[in-house]
């Protein structure tokens, strides 16, 4: 599956650091959020996302979302920028 990377932010919450990416792949699009520990273990998840509703509900999952509040608007206003409807 080809994928396009279309934004990319991290940011220090507590020990950690979590990022968000976006890419739009051969089937829409996909978000990889990524917590990286002190001890340099990494954790990924991948969500592939069809209406804007599987980034809401995933964001709302986040144990983070407060702080990631602001990546997780701007993976919206991308989405959004691209046609991707609720």
């Amino acid at each position: 599956m080809k994928k396009n990377l279309i934004f990319e932010r991290g940011l220090d919450v507590g020990r950690e650091r979590v990022a968000l990416k976006l890419f739009r792949t051969t089937h829409g699009f996909s978000l990889e959020r990524r917590v990286i520990e002190r001890d340099h273990a990494a954790y990924v998840q991948v969500l592939p996302i069809i209406a804007l509703g599987d980034l809401d509900r995933f964001a709302d999952a986040d144990p983070y979302s407060k702080e990631l509040a602001a990546l997780y608007y701007e993976v919206r206003r991308h989405l959004l920028e691209n046609h991707v409807g609720e």
